[in-house]
């Protein structure tokens, strides 16, 4: 006898064999056992639900010779006959092939003949919305008021593609997709009849890799017995399914993490060396991210998935914020578009583990997330110092010293941190042993009032800076591109002024005069990285546009520029990506060992940016209006003079 595919052999015989879809079998069992069956039902939902299943049995039981019951004997004659296919009264009919009109005539001019064995004829439409419009007109009539032995089943993937008239004719009923413990318990039941050898890992895995579809589900288990002659496991449903396993992807999200671009590549090219596809690749990646999201914002189980029992995966949720992650899936999403219209996928494919890698590409994300982290120590330190209670000293410590509360202060880089300094004031902590004054404040109303005074301030430039360094005497002359400029922005920076001056940025082209408008250009074409109010940090993508910003000529009409602009005096430092990264990488290392001192930064090293000499204003006094426009423009270096002959 031929071989039985495991998903015919144990299609479900009566409702309690039906996985998933107890709101349908429930109102089956109870119309059943009081006789009020309809005469039209329209089944809805995923592939592999049941649809068709739960149609025969309704067949059955409404024919069994023990009638009415909920669930069909399975044991009479007509019942074993309609499972065999033996019985004439149960027509099922499959839309696809047969969605003319002449097809459906033929079933109207047949519907007024009584049934042959049973009490009902019972019509079973499979994949109703491929029959054509005449066809479902041709329906109409029939389908509202058959005759009363006839009974009309309807099943569909796609009811959206089915006419209202028929909706309207039709009890509708949604199948849902089955739930991985639904499934998980009914591939058990299958696997103990078949006795076959398997791994509990390996049952979940075909379980998640069916989406919702219990005879895909059966259909890989059958698979993955035929693959293998001793105990299966999950490496033989990866084998066979052509996913890739929750260790490797793991490997792989934690070489990302790290920012190790050559080892994620090494990964990614061992997987397609075993056959695995690359767009494949990616979709498995972006479910990777996924179930990173729903672990890390969800209080779901381990026993939901497999890999949320992972201890590996547990510790890269805790290490990745969500924008990262949505920053993963957005760069995989556009690959898997991209590999779409290319016959290189694996191309594409390493590019994105290349920008998933790239520190500069994420590095506004690292800032925020770095930003959020110290914040929230921030509000920490501000929860304990408004919680704090204040011990009055007894008698005895008349004679003692003067006590102080001071609070150190909290540095923050400026890309990464806001400066917060509660200051100290002797004045104003000092506790003293006289009479009650009502006009003394408590400390902590004092505390209180300076930070309203703070959140109330209007302009922000007129936030007052920290305490800088103090200057030595003998400190050397500034040079063009002096790393001190840098330590101070950051060392006294102002994320709220960066912002303000950011969100006004280009408007500075539509404000300033016309005979200015090539500077106002050269300005917009980089962008403020970081300020402290009096001085800005403009990054530029090549040391070629910071070098001729820098020049004396051309810094002071960009200067009056930004001055008049934000009506207050700006200074400005133009500087390439690459050295504001490794000085703003820098900084963030050396605070995170001692925040609470002055960091000090490196020098610039950077082969293309040049010293630039100051520009003598008194030889421009003797040079003509064209010469000193030319200069302004490109530069006095780039300008030469040559005096014409005397003739």
């Amino acid at each position: 006898m031929a071989y039985k595919a495991l998903y015919r052999t144990y299609r479900p015989a009566d409702f309690e064999e039906i996985a998933g879809q107890e709101h349908i079998t429930r109102t089956f069992k109870n119309a059943l056992r009081n006789n009020k069956i309809a005469h039209a039902y329209l089944f809805s939902g995923p592939r592999g639900t049941g649809k068709t299943s739960i149609a025969k049995i309704i067949a059955k039981a409404v024919n069994c010779e023990k009638a009415p019951i909920e669930n069909p004997c399975n044991e009479c004659d007509i019942c074993r006959g309609i499972d065999n296919n033996m019985i004439s009264d149960v027509i099922e009919i499959d839309a696809a092939s047969n969605n003319g009109v002449d097809e459906i005539r033929e079933i109207r001019d047949k519907v007024k003949y009584l049934p042959g064995i049973g009490k009902y004829k019972v019509y079973i439409i499979d994949e109703v919305h491929m029959l054509s419009t005449g066809a479902f007109n041709a329906l109409l009539k029939t389908l509202e008021e058959p005759p009363k032995h006839v009974i009309f089943i309807l099943a569909t993937t796609e009811p959206h593609k089915i006419p209202a008239t028929i909706h309207s004719r039709c009890q509708r009923f949604d199948f849902r997709g089955v739930s991985v413990p639904e499934m998980t318990l009914r591939l058990n039941t299958i696997i103990d009849e078949e006795k076959i050898s398997i791994s509990k890992e390996a049952i979940k895995v075909i379980a998640e890799s069916a989406e919702g579809g219990m005879r895909d589900a059966i259909s890989l288990l059958d698979q993955v017995v035929s693959y293998t002659n001793e105990k299966v496991c999950v490496d033989d449903v990866h084998a066979i399914k052509g996913t890739v396993s929750n260790e490797k992807l793991l490997k792989i999200a934690e070489a990302i993490f790290l920012n190790k671009s050559i080892e994620a590549i090494k990964l990614l090219d061992e997987l397609v060396l075993l056959g695995k596809e690359a767009p494949r690749l990616v979709e498995n990646l972006i479910k990777f991210y996924r179930d990173l999201l729903i672990f890390k914002n969800t209080s779901i189980t381990g026993d939901e998935q497999l890999i949320f029992s992972n201890d590996d995966f547990i510790k890269l949720s805790k290490k990745l914020s969500n924008n990262m992650i949505f920053f993963y899936i957005d760069i995989l999403n556009k690959t898997q578009n991209d590999i779409k219209w290319t016959n290189n996928a694996k191309l594409y494919m390493e590019l994105a583990l290349i920008k998933m890698v790239d520190k500069i590409e994420k590095q506004e994300i690292i800032f925020e997330d770095e930003m959020k982290l110290i914040k929230q120590e921030i509000d920490e330190l501000r929860k304990n110092i408004e919680t704090k209670e204040f011990i009055q000293p007894t008698l005895a410590d008349d004679n003692a010293e003067d006590k102080e509360i001071i609070e150190e202060p909290i540095k923050e880089p400026t890309e990464i941190v806001e400066k917060i300094i509660i200051p100290a004031k002797k004045e104003e902590t000092t506790i003293v042993y006289e009479e009650p004054n009502k006009d003394i404040k408590p400390q902590k109303e004092i505390i209180e009032e300076d930070e309203e005074t703070v959140s109330k301030e209007s302009n922000l430039f007129t936030i007052e800076p920290a305490k800088e360094k103090e200057v030595e005497e003998d400190e050397e002359p500034y040079k063009t591109y002096d790393v001190r400029y840098i330590e101070k922005v950051l060392n006294n920076g102002n994320r709220e002024v960066k912002i303000f001056m950011n969100s006004k940025w280009f408007d500075i082209e539509r404000h300033v005069d016309p005979s200015k408008m090539a500077y106002a250009k050269w300005i917009t074409t980089g962008r403020v990285v970081a300020t402290n109010g009096e001085m800005a940090i403009i990054q530029y993508s090549n040391a070629s546009l910071c070098n001729r910003m820098m020049k004396p000529d051309v810094k002071e009409i960009i200067m009056k520029i930004l001055s008049d602009f934000y009506k207050r005096p700006i200074n400005y430092l133009a500087l390439p990506a690459q050295v504001w990264e490794e000085k703003s990488q820098e900084f963030i290392k050396k605070w995170k060992i001692n925040r609470n001192e002055y960091i000090k930064l490196s020098e610039i090293i950077h082969p293309a940016l040049k010293e630039i000499p100051k520009f003598k204003k008194e030889v421009s006094e003797f040079t003509p209006d064209s010469v000193k426009d030319a200069i302004s423009i490109f530069g006095s270096d780039a300008v030469k003079v040559k005096r014409g002959e005397k003739k």
